[in-house]
């Protein structure tokens, strides 16, 4: 970049050398402000953390005090520090973040140390500075996406090796291998999901991958695609189905979900994922988030469905005929056996209630006021539910 009014030029490379004697307290101030700002640097050595940033607000000040662009060696050098940080995980957004978090400061800071020979220069100052931040920003993100991808990468790799070891008991050395590379304890307490995406609200090309959970989520879970559109996964965050519940209610993470019991270890991490594939097989339009320490029941029944439709076909039929019917028997289930409690839920009087639960008690031969009668009744309101759905074209993972 050719330089313009060198003499002029002069105090305003004053002020950059004044700062760069400077630059290590500075750096310090900055390091601080972008470490409270964006938590994800607590993953970098502090030390380091502040070396980088006098490295880099030092060939800003270098760059300004020769009235120049940045040169090769110096954008060289901010590639390879984005390449850094994203082996070490932080996002692009918040490395550019804390780039603009220097700058603003060495902008602060000639601007309080102009003088009226400097005041004039400010907009050129302003100029050359705006277009160092557009050269590194556009360098650092290549080099950041660049590695990010091979991390990616890598991970998707391992953790479709690590889900296939772990549900085989020969190769569970393997998977423990595996779950430590991936950042996983063997020995620690794994809960499984299952998530089948709505595809209304996903690209196709995202819903088969982990990236289309937020980056906060993604981070957190080992996936692998499965038939069907959907994605099975691991995690050891236990707050992870609190998390997923935040993001329903926010309008994202739509679909269906099916999630397990925390269980120990390898062994645990299978048989989690296996409560949360019977959970799953429970999920519905009206209940699109199953848990098996709580719907355990229905969901192994419905898991089962081939084996129960032999022995419950004839009510399956009456439940599939009788929409109003079921209804009410599943109401009355989830009222404890109250028909008074029934009655408000399917917004009707008591006396209809009676009349229904008689009616259907005539049609199947099963008394939902009995235990046996209610628990059966209910398994085959289920089963004529499942079977609608399934009739209804959806997606199913295995």
């Amino acid at each position: 970049m050719v330089r313009d009014n060198h003499d002029d030029w002069v105090a305003v490379e004053r002020i950059c050398r004044g700062m760069a004697l400077e630059v290590s307290a500075i750096a310090g101030t900055v390091t601080e402000s972008i470490r409270r700002a964006q938590p994800v640097y607590s993953a970098v050595i502090e030390a380091e953390h502040r070396r980088a940033v006098a490295v880099q607000m030092g060939n800003r000040l270098q760059a300004l005090a020769e009235q120049r662009g940045l040169s090769p060696s110096e954008l060289e050098a901010a590639t390879d520090l984005a390449a850094e940080r994203a082996a070490e995980g932080i996002p692009i957004d918040a490395l550019i973040a804390a780039y603009q978090a220097a700058d603003a400061e060495i902008w602060r800071i000639v601007v309080e140390r102009s003088t009226p020979a400097t005041a004039p220069l400010l907009p050129r100052i302003g100029t050359l500075m705006f277009d160092a931040i557009r050269e590194t920003t556009t360098v650092m993100a290549r080099a950041h996406s660049r590695v990010a991808r091979a991390i990616d990468g890598d991970r998707i790799t391992l953790a479709h090796q690590f889900l296939d070891c772990v549900e085989d008991p020969e190769q569970r050395s393997v998977a423990s291998v595996i779950a430590s590379r991936l950042g996983l304890d063997p020995a620690g307490s794994f809960l499984g999901l299952v998530w089948l995406p709505d595809l209304d609200d996903l690209e196709p090309a995202t819903a088969r991958t982990v990236s289309a959970l937020p980056a906060h989520l993604a981070a957190d879970v080992v996936s692998r695609a499965v038939a069907g559109g959907g994605l099975e996964m691991v995690t050891q965050t236990q707050r992870f189905p609190e998390l997923v519940g935040q993001c329903l209610a926010a309008g994202s993470l739509s679909g269906r979900w099916g999630v397990g019991v925390a269980r120990a270890g390898l062994t645990g991490a299978s048989a989690s994922l296996g409560d949360a594939r019977l959970a799953f097989g429970a999920t519905s339009a009206r209940h699109p988030i199953r848990t098996f320490a709580r719907d355990w029941h229905e969901a192994v029944a419905l898991a089962e469905r081939a084996r129960l439709e032999v022995l419950l076909a004839s009510a399956v039929e009456v439940a599939q005929s009788n929409p109003h019917l079921t209804e009410t028997v599943l109401a009355f289930a989830a009222a404890d056996m109250s028909v008074a409690a029934t009655a408000p839920a399917v917004q009707v009087h008591a006396n209809s209630v009676t009349y229904r639960l008689e009616r259907w008690a005539r049609l199947t031969g099963l008394d939902p006021r009995t235990f046996a009668g209610l628990s059966q009744s209910v398994v085959a309101c289920r089963l004529a539910g499942s079977d609608h759905e399934r009739t209804g074209g959806e997606h199913h993972v295995r």
